[in-house]
């Protein structure tokens, strides 16, 4: 009964303290998200001055990478550009695993974009990036409604 009562719990403990720092510690050695560059390329359309543009990162915690490009400019067909997204809130290289990436138009009418190519790239405070790609894809939508394609970060779309 002493036993039970006293040592187990005592066992019990020692093995919580000897495993919850090392625990803590792999945790907070993982790589964290810092930003993220995307690298656009058009194909026989492209982006009217007035649509907006809304890329967002997301996992089961929500968005962690976005970026709205509302500048008044044109992305003429042909052209290759770059948006660098912003970190949202922090999160661990484990955590893009079922992340998904989501591309929105909000236009001014009607719009047609075609995007030829786009990479994805996340850089970590440490360590190495991480890049995927999509494409090609269009981006439409009449009457002012907005419109939003969604793409997973598979293996198979990693560079």
């Amino acid at each position: 009964m002493l036993f039970r009562r006293f040592v187990l719990p005592l066992a019990a403990g020692a093995c919580l303290m000897v495993s919850g720092p090392t625990a803590l510690r792999a945790q907070a050695d993982a790589p964290v998200v810092k930003n993220a560059s995307l690298v656009f390329v058009t194909a026989e359309d492209g982006k009217d001055e007035t649509t907006v543009l809304t890329i967002a990162v997301t996992n089961a915690g929500g968005v962690f990478l976005d970026r709205v490009f509302d500048a008044k400019q044109e992305i003429k067909p042909g052209t290759t550009f770059n948006l660098w997204l912003q970190r949202a809130r922090p999160e661990t290289a484990d955590r893009l695993t079922g992340s998904k990436i989501s591309f929105r138009i909000d236009p001014k009418g009607d719009e047609h974009w075609v995007v030829k190519d786009v990479k994805l790239q996340v850089n970590f405070e440490s360590g190495p990036s991480r890049s995927w790609h999509w494409g090609p894809f269009v981006l439409e939508t009449k009457a002012s409604k907005p419109f939003t394609v969604e793409y997973a970060l598979t293996d198979d779309r990693k560079l």
